[in-house]
């Protein structure tokens, strides 16, 4: 019995996987939640990854509660194992996007904490890309501050959470390294840093990729338009 129950629970895996990897994120959802053991640790951090993809196209207030119940998910997934990558990854990912719904103070506080939970997800597995990609992104955005929010900052912490475009930069090329072409994020990100080091030459090359690419998910939806009205202004 103990041999079908493992069976069945690798194949669902492997099933909802597939399903994600194909921009499928309610079916891979709904199938994670017909789980048998819906408590697992593998189920449960699928699930985060799966609601908050799902919420990206979801118009508020629906969005918000996907996210709220995507970072439950995430949480109860680092309970059960603080060993695996997946935990602290999609952990970070979440405590970040839920703390930006309760306001940019809730957010600044929870900096070193994002940060803390990526850094560990990248120990585990310095390999994952997109783990590259956000703490990039976790640079970018303490570089990009704007000064009110500085001053949020400056409130909060003795010694303030740094980032600058630099490191922003090398973390966004280790992803890239890492596995070319995984994101059109990616290389918006990368368009958008090496604009904001002055290295237009480097910028319009990612940039237009990012314009271009073929439009799977709503995070290409987001690149390709951004990347288009940055290239403009080049």
């Amino acid at each position: 019995m103990a041999d079908e129950t493992a069976k069945n629970m690798s194949e669902t895996i492997q099933h909802s996987d597939q399903l994600f990897d194909e921009n499928n994120f309610q079916e891979a959802y709904d199938l994670l939640q017909k789980s048998a053991n819906p408590e697992a640790y593998e189920i449960k951090w699928r699930s985060a990854r799966a609601l908050f993809n799902l919420s990206k196209s979801t118009p508020s207030p629906k969005k918000e509660q996907m996210i709220r119940e995507s970072f439950q998910f995430a949480s109860e997934a680092l309970a059960l194992n603080d060993n695996d990558f997946a935990s602290h990854k999609w952990y970070s990912i979440l405590l970040d996007t839920k703390s930006g719904l309760d306001g940019i103070k809730e957010r600044v506080t929870q900096l070193e904490n994002v940060k803390k939970h990526m850094k560990r997800a990248l120990e585990l597995n310095p390999t994952d890309a997109t783990s590259w990609y956000i703490l990039g992104q976790f640079y970018y955005g303490l570089a990009d501050l704007p000064w009110y929010q500085r001053k949020i900052v400056a409130t909060i912490f003795a010694t303030p959470p740094e980032g600058s475009y630099e490191e922003a930069l090398e973390c966004f090329e280790k992803a890239e390294q890492t596995k070319p072409n995984f994101y059109s994020m990616n290389h918006l990100m990368l368009g958008k840093t090496n604009q904001a080091l002055k290295r237009n030459d480097k910028a319009k090359e990612y940039l237009s990729l990012a314009a271009n690419v073929t439009v799977l998910n709503e995070d290409d939806k987001q690149a390709k338009e951004e990347a288009a009205k940055l290239l403009k202004k080049l």
